[in-house]
């Protein structure tokens, strides 16, 4: 599971990392029920490299930035995960959303919206990842 120790071993004392380790704290912590925060696939060789990288990037500068509200980036990224059809890191960003207090509603209607952009395919897709979710917060 996500935590804090596990994620400052790649991290040292960059703002940066730090900014991103809360921030993935905040989208990813467990809640009871709820599917398993993203686990990245990496070959040793590269892990701490990567595990730097992408958390100071994509948590700490993209996610940390000013300028939009976390609940608001959260939805355009449920948009983007299903228009691309990122199914494995869609269920994660649908628990996140979860996290952050979007409804259920919220949620379909965001990856509904896709289907007349990206196709109904990739919200078909999206919508099974999105009811995986809501299933597996329900307890079946």
């Amino acid at each position: 599971p996500l935590s804090e120790e596990r994620l400052a071993v790649a991290g040292g004392n960059d703002d940066r990392f730090a900014l991103g380790i809360a921030k993935a704290l905040e989208l990813f912590t467990p809640r009871s029920g709820a599917p398993r925060p993203p686990t990245l696939r990496v070959p040793k060789e590269i892990a701490e490299d990567w595990n730097r990288l992408s958390i100071s990037t994509v948590m700490g500068d993209v996610w940390g930035r000013p300028g939009l509200e976390t609940r608001e980036r959260a939805r355009i990224t449920i948009g983007v995960l299903t228009a691309l059809d990122k199914p494995e890191q869609l269920r994660s960003y649908v628990t996140a959303g979860i996290n952050l207090g979007l409804s259920r509603e919220e949620i379909c209607e965001i990856i509904l919206h896709v289907a007349a952009y990206a196709g109904f395919p990739a919200a078909i897709q999206g919508l099974a990842v999105a009811s995986e979710v809501f299933d597996a917060l329900e307890g079946g």
